[in-house]
C-alpha cells in the first residue's frame, strides 16, 4: 500500500511539474480556419462531391419528412417559419447554394 500512495505521489509531482513547461509550447495553427480568399485543396473538393453532396440529398429528403411530421405542432405553435428554415432551407443550401469544397460554410 504503501509503495502505491509513493509511485502516485512521485506521479503526481512529476504531473505537476511538466504542464507548465507544456504550456510554453506554441500552439500549432488551427487547421478549422480558413485563410480568406483561398482555394480549398483537392481531398476537400472530392470529399464535398462524393460525400457531403448526396448526405446533403439525404437531409434534404430527412427535412422534407421531418417537416411534414412537425406541421401541425408547427401551425399550432405559430412557428412554420423556423421548421421551414431548419428542416427544408438549411440543408439546400448546403447542398446547393455553397462552393464545391467548401466544407464549412
Amino acid at each position: 500500500m504503501k509503495k502505491t500512495i509513493v509511485s502516485l505521489a512521485i506521479i503526481l509531482f512529476a504531473t505537476a511539474v511538466a504542464l507548465p513547461a507544456l504550456a510554453q509550447d506554441e500552439l500549432p495553427p488551427d487547421p478549422s480556419v480558413m485563410v480568406q480568399n483561398s482555394q480549398p485543396s483537392g481531398d476537400y473538393i472530392i470529399l464535398d462531391a462524393l460525400i457531403l453532396r448526396p448526405l446533403g440529398l439525404a437531409a434534404m429528403g430527412v427535412g422534407a419528412i421531418g417537416a411534414v411530421a412537425a406541421a401541425p405542432w408547427a401551425a399550432s405553435s405559430n412557428s412554420q417559419a423556423m421548421v421551414r428554415q431548419e428542416l427544408l432551407q438549411r440543408p439546400y443550401a448546403y447542398t446547393f447554394c455553397r462552393p464545391l469544397g467548401d466544407i464549412d460554410p
